[in-house]
Formats: C-alpha cells, structure tokens, sequence
C-alpha cells in the first residue's frame, strides 16, 4: 500500500502541475492579458479585432511574448518580444526583436507592429500625449 502512495506521489511531481503557472490581469475595457505558457503571454478581447475583413472574426490583439504594457481609458500599449522557431522546432524568444503595439480600447482597432520610433510617431498621430510608462508584465501581476 505503501509503496503505491509512493508511487503516485512520485508520477506527480514527475508530470508537474500544468498551468498553475497561468494568470489572467485585467485591463480596461474587456481587454485582458493571458498567460497560457512561459511564453504564450498575449492580449484578448472580448470584442473582436475590428479589421476590414468582416470574414475573419479574432479576439487577439496582440500576439504573444507580451512583455510588458500600459493603458488609460482610450489606449494599451503593449511591448512584445518576436518568438521564433529553434532548430527542433519549438517556439523561443529572439533576443533583441521587440515590437510594439496600440490598440483603440473604444473601437477595437490594433496598429502595429511599430519599432520605438514607430511608435512614437504612431502615439503622436493618435494625440497620446501622456507620458507612457510601460510595466513588465509579472510586476503587473503582482499589482493584481
């Protein structure tokens, strides 16, 4: 008896606990940040992307590896690192391919990818004039 304990113990803390890990962080508007995995940090929607195309229905506004993000009433800007392929196939982070992207919270409209000076002129086209400060997204979490 026992060693079947034993044994069921062990195949647990083999296997792990998938997903306990995961968290969801609340922004403004039905926008959200996902945690699905190390590196599968994106942000939804509850309303889909609007887009000129009334045939693709998608709530993902910006893929993952978000890293870090700030928001107001109007806008959420978000930093986001590139995931690549590796040799077998698995999806990493590149190490220095960031992008960054704005989505319109009220009109459901994403613009990017930008790189930093992309995004400044994208920020000044849009009138967002306040200072932008974007937070790492596990200290957003903590905040939460």
């Amino acid at each position: 008896m026992m060693r079947n304990v034993m044994l069921v113990l062990l195949c647990f803390m083999l296997t792990g606990c998938a997903g306990l890990a995961d968290y969801t962080i609340d922004l403004e508007n039905g926008y959200r940040i996902d945690r699905l995995s190390a590196h599968q940090i994106a942000i939804y929607g509850d309303e889909p992307v609007q887009s000129g195309d009334k045939t693709i229905v998608n709530y993902l506004y910006v893929p993952a590896k978000v890293t870090d993000a700030w928001w107001n009433e109007e806008y959420i800007v978000a930093k986001q690192i590139v995931l690549t392929d590796d040799e077998n196939g698995y999806e990493k982070p590149s190490n220095d391919d960031m992008s960054y992207w704005v989505i319109d919270v009220n009109n459901h409209q994403v613009f990017g990818p930008f790189d930093e000076n992309e995004l400044e002129n994208e920020t000044d086209k849009l009138g967002l004039t306040e200072l932008i400060s974007l937070k790492p997204i596990n200290k957003l979490k903590q905040v939460k």
